[in-house]
């Protein structure tokens, strides 16, 4: 053989050395199986392991979004049967003193009258609905009202509650009240109803007007079942502070 043969011959050899190393091996030593069918078997299972795991954890966030709507619905059938029992509680002294001062306070009078045994005093609601105060006068006549209960004492059908009891000064809104009508009449304008209603208003809405404080008891009686106030002249004193004082300091002008 020639140089030139000999030299074809070496790389032939050198380029089959080259595909064995590049070339992978057609099967597995360990097992005997076809390593390219062994290889797509693998994919084909990692994709399958793949999709179940994805299932598996939509799943559980379907299990867990259910979880919360069921025990969002347990808390608020446990939240409606504990108002439920608290409604369904005996009427108390105490409840029906908070319930009568709760109803003044939103105006509403027609609830007041469940509260209250009307003896010798006024019906508070039916005496506001034959004045000539409108609905929003009516309102700002305890819109700012608060109270404390201090003290109950019960025996058989009777019980006392000492509250303390806060208001507008209704002293100091007649006062002011009384000076601008008489500004009014002084200067010999004409002084209608609807006008002394608004400035009756401005007063009851004025910032200006301090609070007041008074202490008293509140009696009730039970009356089939169920406690109601006994109003009277302290009562009124009450809720209304300083509006006697105002008033006989008028009748002293008054009456010289």
């Amino acid at each position: 053989m020639d140089k030139k043969e000999e030299k074809v011959d070496n790389t032939k050899k050198v380029e089959e050395v080259k595909k064995q190393k590049v070339e992978e091996p057609k099967f597995n030593k360990v097992s005997g199986k076809d390593l390219k069918k062994e290889k797509e078997m693998n994919a084909v299972e990692n994709k399958k392991a793949n999709k179940t795991s994805k299932k598996e954890n939509k799943e559980n966030k379907n299990n867990k979004k259910v979880g919360y709507w069921v025990g969002g619905v347990i808390l608020l059938l446990i939240v409606l049967a504990i108002v439920t029992a608290l409604l369904l509680l005996p009427e108390t002294p105490e409840k029906t003193v908070d319930g009568m001062l709760n109803s003044l306070k939103n105006a509403d009078f027609e609830s007041v009258n469940k509260y209250i045994n009307y003896d010798e005093v006024v019906n508070q609601s039916e005496m506001l609905k034959d004045s000539e105060m409108d609905q929003e006068t009516q309102s700002l006549l305890f819109n700012k009202l608060s109270w404390k209960i201090m003290n109950i004492t019960k025996e058989a059908d009777k019980a006392s509650v000492e509250v303390e009891i806060t208001n507008k000064d209704f002293e100091q809104i007649i006062s002011n009240y009384t000076q601008e009508a008489l500004k009014i009449a002084f200067s010999g304008e004409s002084f209608t109803e609807e006008e002394q209603n608004n400035k009756l208003k401005e007063q009851l809405k004025n910032d200006q007007i301090q609070t007041k404080t008074v202490n008293t008891t509140i009696q009730l009686i039970k009356q089939e079942g169920n406690w109601k106030v006994q109003a009277d002249e302290n009562l009124v004193k009450a809720l209304l502070p300083g509006l006697q004082d105002a008033i006989n300091s008028l009748n002293s002008i008054i009456n010289g």
